[in-house]
């Protein structure tokens, strides 16, 4: 039985070997992409870029002078009376009703801020948010390039153990085809027969639960990429051509570059200008206020009559000076910087974490590397003795239960050679997670 089944599915497995119309084929950085342009979640966090970007627009327009038109119509059956003192054009004090019975003002009121240094604050604010929203996007897009890679290496894991399954289950299938005839010719009693072929029936089984973890797995890709699950998915990246290779990675790292650290800095300047703002709510505002009118007063509503039309404006400042909010400001004040000291305790620590990270992700690569390199050579070890084994069995010079213990150890380390590789290959993902470039 050809053994180099494992081997040629290492180096040139590209998954199904034919793709009809409406199969989707990707590589595994195509599937990392479709994943960041299907996932709902993706896109629902992209919106709190937008709203972050639109709070920048609205802090500046507060700079907009604020014009508004208004009117006014009112009737009154009975005019208030005003009171006349006696000797006022030389009559007796008395009660006179002075006004006109209809009015109508139709104005425009100006309200232009001039100095209010909160607004200054709340755009360095709004900027300093939508930077952490990206931040924050740019984190959750590496949890789903991270998900992604992960569910796409074990699919490709899943499809070369169903194939070693399948392999497997056809090199007992021969054996249970080679007691049966040595039985028929007599050199090979029946319960040898019968437990060859009960080893048969096992890797039929064996075999079934593989083909059963490929699809649960196939299931996973589909969902994490969000794709139909009726899509014909076709993986075109190996285990070996996954583009994850050891040369290819960085040698050393920046702590900056994790977005970890980026939303913990922006986190502290946010504090810092909260202060400031703070701060700032103890400054007097000054503003600029104006109107222009137009009235009619006249006994009814007859707007005909242009002489009863009368114009009027005025122009003022208004200043406003805080008092009893400063009392307020000090408790915002001291809230915030006591946020500072736990957000740069708290950066610090995540500096921490994050060397420690690293340092576990090299060693965790490194010690995969060696165990790959470890169980290929066992590999071709088990091979070669499988190899020297089959033909002595064939020749009649060895036992089947001799046969069936290497058989099994060949298995063993076809396993191991396979999970290796894939162990390696995650390594290398959390690799480049860990310094900031996955």
């Amino acid at each position: 039985m050809n053994k180099l089944i494992l081997v040629l599915a290492l180096f040139s497995f590209n998954g199904y070997a034919q793709q009809s119309t409406g199969d989707l084929k990707v590589s595994l950085q195509e599937a990392i992409d479709l994943g960041l342009k299907n996932r709902y979640d993706i896109q629902a966090d992209r919106y709190n870029v937008a709203v972050a970007d639109n709070e920048i627009s609205k802090n500046k327009k507060e700079w907009i002078p604020e014009i508004s038109g208004s009117g006014n119509i009112r009737y009154s059956p009975q005019i208030q009376a005003t009171f006349i003192p006696g000797g006022f054009f030389g009559n007796e004090a008395a009660l006179v009703a002075l006004g006109a019975k209809s009015t109508t003002v139709f104005g425009l009121d100006l309200n232009q801020t001039i100095f209010k240094p909160g607004i200054s604050s709340d755009i360095k604010i709004a900027k300093n948010n939508l930077e952490l929203e990206k931040e924050k996007n740019r984190q959750n897009e590496n949890y789903i390039k991270e998900q992604v890679a992960q569910a796409y290496l074990n699919v490709v894991l899943k499809e070369l153990q169903s194939k070693i399954a399948a392999n497997d289950e056809q090199r007992y299938k021969e054996y249970e085809q080679v007691a049966e005839g040595k039985m028929k010719i007599g050199s090979l009693i029946e319960n040898d027969y019968l437990k060859a072929k009960l080893d048969y029936e096992n890797a039929k089984v064996e075999t079934l639960k593989a083909k059963q973890n490929y699809q649960l797995a196939l299931d996973n890709i589909k969902y994490q990429i969000n794709v139909p699950a009726e899509t014909q998915l076709i993986l075109s990246d190996s285990l070996n051509s996954a583009g994850l290779l050891l040369e290819q990675l960085p040698s050393n790292y920046d702590v900056a570059k994790r977005t970890e650290i980026g939303q913990l800095i922006l986190q502290q300047q946010n504090n810092k200008l909260q202060i400031s703002k703070s701060r700032q709510n103890a400054l007097p505002s000054l503003a600029l206020y104006a109107n222009y009118s137009k009235q009619f007063l006249y006994t009814n509503f007859d707007y005909s009559l242009n002489q009863w039309w009368s114009p009027y404006s005025y122009v003022g400042l208004r200043l406003s000076v805080p008092i009893t909010s400063n009392l307020k400001n000090r408790h915002s004040i001291r809230e915030n910087q006591i946020k500072s000291i736990q957000t740069d305790l708290n950066l610090k620590q995540k500096q921490a974490d994050i060397n420690y990270e690293v340092q576990k992700a090299s060693s965790e690569l490194s010690n995969a590397l060696q165990n790959m390199n470890t169980a290929k050579n066992n590999y071709d070890l088990s091979r070669i003795i499988y190899q020297n084994q089959k033909q002595q069995y064939d020749l009649g010079t060895l036992l089947y239960s001799n046969l069936l213990d290497t058989d099994r150890s060949l298995n063993t380390t076809e396993q191991n050679y396979v999970k290796a590789v894939y162990d390696y290959l995650v390594a290398t993902i959390n690799y480049q997670k860990a310094v900031g470039n996955y």
